[in-house]
């Protein structure tokens, strides 16, 4: 029986019939191509090719008219650029033109085409890192939560130890003062033990201690600080680190005989990079322990909020202070809205000061402190006179009446 060709025909809906009309008019070539981008458009604009091997990479993005830039290429693709690196590439444009209700419609369609090479040595770093922090955290000790007999306080201590610049170096005849990392350890474990003593016989529900703001004082294996700053070290940058580590660990553990210890990281302009590593060190060897907790979150900003007070903290160098307060707002608003007493505080500038803020009739205000430290002047700080008191600070909060008394431990 013979076959008539309509019944292959498509059931097209009548909606469709005026624009396949419409199509008819172009040639085949550009019908096609019409086609083809309308596609291309379904799937966000991405035609997107990739080959991958053990160390090499390529990505091409085929006529697309969303992906016109390298740049564009690898967010689409989320390529990691610290575990790649853009050996070459290659951009190449199109102009396809239609005529629509008698005008000439031009779009540009782009080719963007990436080859990449692994980055062996950051890979290689990843991967000892990852296997150092899963041997820490396979070794790290079961230690079940203190039990704490009738703590029904309401207190929360706050223990800052800023900018310890450990692992700097400085001579009395240069700077008017030594300094090293045995210096910088007494000086701490003291200013620890004192800050607590002073408390008298307090109960505290929680301990905050925030711990970096540049306690490393460089963070690379040329001394420099992150942005490239030359330093004079008193170890190898491996022994500073190992050395910062275990002096870490003695002051967490300490203040966990009184109370659970809440650990937030705060990456200095000295040891950005070197501070996450430890973040990520401590948080492996205190996996197990259900008294510590260690927040070393990516946000150079950290806050804390204890019943009706948010604490806020962050380095002090990347933000200007004026702002602080409106950045609170912003970034925790709804712990903003469900507390009263509200402080920022800031290392970096080696000083104490003060700064109240008044917001409107609506806020009761913030205060945004800066906080002393404990590090001697190195020999650019005493060439250009920058003297101040080397100090570290305590804060008591209560839950519902704010910051209650204010500690210090002056060298």
């Amino acid at each position: 029986m013979a076959v008539k060709t309509n019944d292959f025909r498509p059931r097209w809906d009548k909606k469709l019939i005026p624009l396949l009309e419409k199509l008819k008019e172009f040639s085949v070539d550009d019908q096609f191509q019409i086609l083809q981008n309308s596609f291309q458009n379904l799937s966000q604009g991405n035609n997107i090719s990739v080959v991958e091997s053990q160390d090499k990479k390529s990505i091409e993005s085929k006529l697309s008219c969303r992906i016109k830039t390298l740049d564009k290429l690898m967010e689409v693709c989320k390529v990691d650029e610290n575990e790649w690196m853009v050996e070459r590439h290659i951009i190449n444009k199109w102009e396809v033109g239609s005529q629509i209700d008698g005008q000439i419609v031009v779009e540009e369609l782009f080719q963007v085409k990436v080859w990449l090479k692994r980055n062996k040595e950051f890979c290689d770093a990843q991967q000892i890192k990852q296997d150092i922090l899963e041997e820490i955290k396979n070794h790290s000790p079961q230690i079940p939560k203190i039990p704490r007999l009738k703590n029904k306080s309401k207190h929360l201590l706050e223990v800052n130890i800023f900018d310890l610049h450990f692992g700097k170096l400085a001579q009395a005849e240069i700077s008017g003062e030594d300094y090293d990392t045995e210096i910088a350890e007494k000086r701490f474990l003291f200013a620890l033990h004192q800050l607590v003593e002073r408390t008298g016989e307090m109960i505290f529900e929680r301990i905050l201690f925030p711990i970096g703001n540049d306690f490393f004082n460089s963070d690379s294996l040329r001394n420099t600080t992150t942005k490239g700053t030359p330093q004079d070290e008193h170890l190898l940058w491996q022994q500073t680190i190992q050395k910062g580590r275990r002096l870490m660990q003695k002051g967490i553990d300490y203040l966990s005989q009184f109370a659970p210890v809440d650990v937030l990281v705060i990456q200095g302009n000295h040891d950005w990079e070197r501070m996450f590593m430890l973040g990520e060190m401590l948080e492996g060897f205190y996996h197990n322990n259900e008294n510590i907790e260690i927040d070393n979150g990516y946000s150079p900003r950290k806050y804390y909020q204890y019943g009706k007070c948010l604490i806020g903290l962050t380095h002090g160098n990347n933000e200007k202070v004026i702002d602080l307060p409106l950045i609170m707002a912003q970034e925790c608003s709804e712990q903003w809205n469900k507390t009263k007493f509200r402080e920022f505080h800031i290392g970096h500038l080696h000083h104490t000061k003060n700064i109240s803020y008044k917001s409107s009739q609506e806020f009761k205000g913030i205060v945004v402190r800066y906080l002393r430290s404990l590090s001697a002047n190195d020999t650019w700080h005493h060439i250009k006179g920058y003297l101040s008191q080397q100090s570290a600070e305590a804060f008591l909060w209560h839950k519902e009446e704010g910051l209650i008394a204010q500690y210090s431990v002056n060298l």
